[in-house]
């Protein structure tokens, strides 16, 4: 919860400020498909409110001259020139600015279907100890993939083998070295891009509920880091990770960060049981993304002075970040998968694969796949019969009681 309380804290005082101290750079940029009407009608039609806007204080007289119109002790002067803007635009421009709204409102909802998921991040952070790397791509990567609240995953079954999987080269150490750098230097392309498109849209544009901020879409960016630290702070509570490289001191562990997991074999990873924090952080991090998600379409939909293609542009920015540091974090799990090595105790038999088949009957099947890697001692197994396989084939399904 820290992380998140200091953010509320630090946006309530951006907020207070923003009214009263911030610099008042809005209406000077536009995008430019339609940027030339509204730098005209500025000019012709509201150079008054504009004036209004760059030179007076909030009082009540101005309060009291635009409070028919929406405006409030906070937002008086930007609002007063959006509403003037708005009302000599042509009907056929704010038609495209709505439909530019609807686009934009559906930009973290799309941004997440491509992106990558907070578990899938916790893994980079605690699994592959790359913590830093981790963060760059959370703030590179500005939405998270949704999860369902209250519902149990396990936490290691990204790291298990499936069939026909494509396992990653072997390279040489100075190849994955380069690699590594590379990796640091996109994510850190990513967030540069994320960074400029955000500040430039809050400057460009006007949000409906916020005329006033100009920092509304950075704000959402930053914000997803904290849903990735807490799904990261879910999986500490339930691993521990080893390796044949030494990390009893600070050094080691600032050398496993910059050490290619191929150089770190075998990883082993140890699950312990569920104890009341996991599930309280588990369940926490999927309701914060669903909140960031509706947070980012309240500012994205009420995004007032930009087109339909002006949009696509943005929205493509948007994407290319995404996108690459999606590539980044599953090319780190693929040779996290290749790096692990299981740890099962003597107490826990392999768990079967198990279908479905008629009259009631369980089928199973013997697989290599154990069902979790737990401390030893602290649970037990309940044990399902294995099916027979004779010399003319496998034997009868087994029965599984109810």
């Amino acid at each position: 919860m820290q992380p998140y309380l200091a953010i509320l804290i630090l946006a309530f005082f951006c907020y207070e400020a923003s009214a009263r101290e911030l610099p008042r750079d809005q209406f000077k940029h536009w995008y430019p498909e339609f940027g030339h009407v509204f730098d005209r009608i500025l000019r012709t039609n509201c150079s008054v409110e504009y004036d209004t806007y760059l030179t007076s204080n909030i009082n009540q007289t101005l309060i009291d001259r635009f409070r028919y119109i929406g405006a409030d002790k906070d937002n008086v002067l930007a609002q007063s020139v959006s509403n003037c803007i708005l009302e000599a635009t042509s009907e056929f421009i704010k038609s495209n600015m709505a439909g530019a709204g609807v686009l934009l409102g559906l930009t973290p909802t799309i941004l997440a279907a491509v992106g990558s998921s907070a578990d899938e991040t916790a893994m980079l952070f605690d699994l592959s100890r790359r913590p830093f790397l981790a963060v760059l791509l959370a703030a590179g990567s500005p939405a998270v993939f949704p999860l369902r609240s209250f519902e149990h995953r396990d936490p290691l079954a990204i790291l298990r083998e499936r069939d026909g999987r494509l396992r990653p080269p072997v390279l040489p150490g100075y190849i994955e070295g380069i690699i590594m750098a590379l990796e640091y230097l996109f994510a850190l392309a990513a967030i540069a891009n994320v960074v400029s498109i955000s500040w430039e849209l809050g400057r460009r544009v006007i949000c409906g509920f916020a005329p006033h901020v100009t920092y509304i879409p950075l704000l959402w960016a930053v914000l997803n880091i904290g849903i990735h630290i807490s799904s990261a702070v879910a999986l500490r509570l339930r691993t521990s990770v080893k390796c044949n490289r030494p990390s009893a001191s600070y050094l080691d562990l600032f050398r496993l960060h910059f050490t290619p997991l191929a150089r770190q074999k075998p990883v082993v990873i140890t699950l312990y049981p569920e104890t009341y924090s996991f599930i309280f952080f588990s369940w926490l991090t999927p309701l914060f993304t669903v909140l960031h998600c509706l947070f980012g379409t309240l500012a994205f939909s009420s995004m007032l002075f930009i087109s339909v293609r002006d949009s696509i542009y943005v929205i493509s920015r948007f994407m290319v970040s995404v996108i690459v540091c999606r590539v980044i974090l599953m090319y780190e799990l693929a040779a996290l998968r290749d790096a692990v090595n299981y740890k099962p105790s003597p107490r826990f038999e392999m768990k079967p694969r198990q279908f479905t088949g008629g009259s009631g009957l369980m089928m199973v099947r013997k697989t290599t796949i154990p069902e979790a890697i737990l401390e030893e001692g602290k649970v037990t197994a309940r044990k399902i019969p294995i099916a027979k396989e004779t010399a003319e084939g496998p034997g009868p399904p087994a029965k599984v009681s109810s």
